[in-house]
């Protein structure tokens, strides 16, 4: 199928997006979805991207360059090795490498490319970032703003209406930008100035925490000689420590970073508070730059209709307390470093399909807010790095109990996908409304006839994630829901009980018990701390996603049951049916076809969300023995699905 992408070459990672007739989806170039925005540049002038100069630099790390995209349009070049290289063309080399990658993955080259950069760079900053299709060997179809391409791909997600007012918060790696933006006719228009921020992101939040740390081991950390090659190697892994613990406190109140220091360990308590007080004063560096560009555009932040938060740092809870504090709602897409992307994949399969930019009318439905991705509390830094590959679900004779998964940092949220853009509270007479592009279509499932005998089915291979009121190790599970005020929030599972508005879960011996109340939505879900669950040999086997689920009492106005793959990567399945014909008290064993969620989008190959049970109504149900296994897709007894 033709396709075409969207990359953007961050300063400190790379995300590119595929666009193709079913929307658009982030693009799987590694277990953890993105690139880092590194570049190794070998004695023979070789130059290596991403994971592969991660790779090659114990041989050398003298070669390794970061930060070279906000050296762009500086005349003096990036010496390595004694030999100077321009920092667009260490640009051109990622391009040309992950354009590669995905031709790769695809079997055929993108159609159209688009490619971004920032809104507030200027023309001789444009220009010189124009040279990377000629140096990478890549056409390159167009260069469109961040700011512009996030705007893009929310407005679009979220049907705003022609003529709204956005403002995009982009806090990214290592720098923040601000723009204000008007829908039109043919996409969102930049209006104002926008204000760039070098030297303020993520990477200042890093060294914040490592402050922190620093300070508790009293000056232990600023002690450490960078000359000295055990010392190198303690301080690389305090770096990976310190973003980790960063991202965890992201979402839960506190977090513990153990580091092996003179060949002990030492264990760090951090709390949010000790994070928010540090990294306070850069926050608000970077929401007053927001609304010196609101003011640019003569505007005042009444006027501006909402304010989508973009960038990895973006989903610091400390980041939307701020934000709100001008006094407008915020939103941001589902997986914030991929906003970018996202918005530029959509530009280019629109133009590649021949369709314009054209804003759909306002929908009814409130904007959907995103919450920061789950991640461990307990943050490990190990003296040498660990490996990331994917793990395979292996050939077995029986259920895989207590499968674990290499823990690492940027597992990906999971939002109300099915429900996103969606116009009306979905009903059981309405489960076949489209959703939007951009999110994993619903399959609509009706349950098997009656008269079906059901035969056993011995899989050879199986992928187990809740056995016996117990959880898969490597398997964390939420709750998310919206609450009165249609913000959205997510709660992870802590002492075998999680609480939202409108879900209550508790883990109990029997399984795991989940109440719904009320009409509005909310979900739970069971996802990977580390990297992502190869699960192709179990769907390419006729396979499928297998639980047990007790209906205690009332009934679903909605009911779904989804698996991700990287959102908005996924498909879900509409089982409202199913589970409203299920008689108080009994107990069914349901069985989703993996071929329900492959025909929407579903990947098998990189399943980061294997399970998620998302509804509406009064509610009260039991899961228990969930799985995903090959040979059962075709049991009489398996659910009948069509698009």
């Amino acid at each position: 199928m033709p396709y075409s992408i969207g990359v953007d070459l961050g300063a400190t990672s790379i995300a590119v997006a595929v666009g193709d007739d079913a929307g658009v989806r982030a693009a799987h170039l590694t277990p953890h979805l993105v690139e880092p925005s590194v570049a190794f540049v070998a004695a023979d002038g070789t130059i290596l991207t991403g994971q592969a100069a991660m790779d090659a630099a114990p041989e050398d790390r003298t070669r390794l360059v970061r930060g070279f995209k906000r050296r762009l349009g500086d005349p003096t070049p990036i010496f390595v090795g004694g030999v100077g290289t321009a920092p667009e063309a260490l640009m051109a080399a990622q391009l040309r490498d992950v354009v590669a990658a995905v031709t790769e993955q695809y079997d055929e080259a993108p159609q159209r490319v688009v490619v971004t950069c920032p809104a507030a760079w200027g023309p001789y900053r444009r220009e010189q970032f124009a040279r990377i299709s000629e140096l990478s060997g890549v056409r390159v179809d167009e260069i469109v703003a961040d700011a512009v391409a996030a705007a893009t791909f929310f407005a679009r997600d979220r049907r705003l209406a022609e003529g709204d007012i956005l403002a995009v918060f982009d806090l990214g790696g290592r720098n923040t930008e601000a723009a204000v933006l008007r829908v039109a006719h043919g996409g969102p228009e930049v209006l104002g100035t926008p204000e760039g921020i070098e030297h303020l992101g993520g990477d200042d939040f890093d060294d914040a925490v490592r402050g922190l740390i620093d300070q508790r081991l009293g000056g232990r950390l600023s002690a450490l000689d960078p000359a000295d090659p055990d010392d190198v190697a303690i301080l690389s892994s305090v770096d990976e420590a310190c973003t980790s613990a960063k991202e965890a406190l992201s979402v839960h109140e506190e977090t513990v970073v153990r580091l092996n220091l003179d060949g002990a360990e030492t264990a760090i308590t951090l709390t949010r508070p000790d994070l928010e007080s540090s990294i306070r004063p850069m926050v608000k560096t970077a929401v007053a730059a927001l609304l010196r560009s609101i003011a640019s555009a003569g505007l005042d932040p009444d006027d501006v209709d909402v304010v989508v938060l973009a960038g990895g740092s973006s989903r610091i809870p400390l980041v939307a307390e701020e934000v709100s504090s001008i006094g407008k709602p915020i939103a941001a897409t589902h997986l914030p470093k991929f906003t970018v992307a996202l918005g530029a994949a959509e530009r280019a399969r629109a133009w590649a399909a021949g369709s314009d930019h054209t804003m759909p009318a306002r929908p009814d439905a409130p904007l959907e807010t995103a919450t920061a991705n789950p991640l461990p509390t307990t943050i490990l830094a190990s003296s040498a790095p660990g490996t990331t590959g994917r793990p395979r679900v292996r050939r077995r004779s029986m259920l895989l109990a207590g499968l674990a998964v290499a823990a690492v940092a940027g597992a990906a949220i999971v939002t109300a996908a099915s429900w996103s853009g969606r116009g009306e509270t979905p009903t059981a007479a309405s489960t076949a409304a489209s959703p939007v592009a951009s999110a994993p279509p619903t399959v609509v499932a009706a349950p098997a006839p009656a008269a079906a005998a059901a035969e056993t089915t011995t899989a050879t291979l199986a992928f187990p994630i809740l056995t016996d009121g117990s959880s898969t190790t490597g398997l964390n599970w939420f709750v998310q829901s919206s609450d009165t005020a249609g913000v959205w929030g997510v709660t992870p599972l802590d002492e075998k009980e999680a609480s939202r508005p409108n879900l209550q879960l508790t883990q109990t011996d029997a399984g795991f018990h989940a109440v719904w109340t009320g009409d509005s939505p909310a979900q739970l879900y069971a996802q990977s701390s580390g990297a992502t669950i190869d699960l192709e040999d179990i769907a390419d086997g006729g396979g499928a996603l297998v639980f047990d689920v007790t209906r205690n009492s009332g009934a679903a106005t909605f009911f779904e049951v989804a698996a991700h793959c990287g959102y908005p990567c996924g498909g879900a399945v509409d089982i409202t049916s199913t589970i409203n014909t299920l008689a108080e008290g009994a107990t069914q064993r349901v069985i989703v076809p993996a071929a329900c969620f492959t025909v929407s989008g579903f990947d098998p190959r990189a399943v980061d969300t294997p399970f998620v049970a998302f509804g509406t109504g009064a509610l009260d149900l039991t899961f228990s023995d969930v799985r995903w296994e090959d040979l059962v897709g075709d049991d009489p007894t398996a659910v009948r699905c069509s698009t």
